[in-house]
């Protein structure tokens, strides 16, 4: 019985700092980390990585490939984390 008792107050217990706890906001690594641009075309968007500074183009429903320069080279001169 005693048992019963100390399982009952455990639950209220927990139940009373569950409704008093602030939730925290779920931290999204992926936001914090790429942004999006659209383009005039719809379904094509440029995406750049802040880690690397490398650019992406993303065809909605096809892939994505890297930026290229017109050298051929990726375009990763995007500002990087820390930088502005």
């Amino acid at each position: 019985m005693k048992w019963l008792l100390v399982l009952l107050a455990t639950l209220i217990g927990y139940s009373a700092h569950a409704q008093t706890a602030e939730p925290k906001p779920a931290a999204n690594a992926y936001s914090s980390r790429f942004t999006r641009e659209t383009t005039e075309d719809i379904n094509v968007q440029v995406e750049t990585d802040h880690e690397t500074g490398c650019r992406y183009l993303i065809a909605e429903g096809q892939g994505i490939t890297p930026l290229l320069k017109s050298n051929g080279t990726p375009d990763c001169n995007a500002p990087k984390r820390g930088q502005q």
